[in-house]
């Protein structure tokens, strides 16, 4: 089970400190000016910005559950794993309902 929490908990490390810093480049006006829908960018946002934060809060809670002993670390810890489905799903629906086309709301930089 530690093995596990540990996993998951690097896991969230990484991908939290990947969302952060794409959370940042998002608030360049560079970056902003690429995409096509603002809706989808403030999906985005709210995908990168949040992220961290249940993620951090996940990883706490579950290594707090299994040093109490209670049976509930591992839905803790993969609670964060659906804030990353459901917003990729919302984003998916946002950005099909733009246009009809999956993967089209940013333009390519040059």
């Amino acid at each position: 089970m530690i093995v596990i929490l540990w996993a998951f908990t690097l896991f969230h490390l990484v991908v939290g400190a990947a969302s952060l810093g794409l959370a940042v480049r998002l608030l360049t006006p560079e970056e902003r000016a690429l995409w096509r829908s603002p809706v989808a960018l403030l999906i985005a946002e709210l995908l990168c910005w949040i992220y961290p934060v249940v993620a951090f809060v996940g990883a706490s809670a579950a290594w707090r559950a299994y040093s109490e002993g209670h049976h509930l670390a591992m839905p803790m810890l993969i609670a964060p794993i659906a804030w990353l489905l459901i917003m990729g799903l919302v984003f998916a629906i946002v950005d099909f309902a733009e246009d009809g086309i999956l993967g089209n709301t940013r333009e390519l930089g040059n």
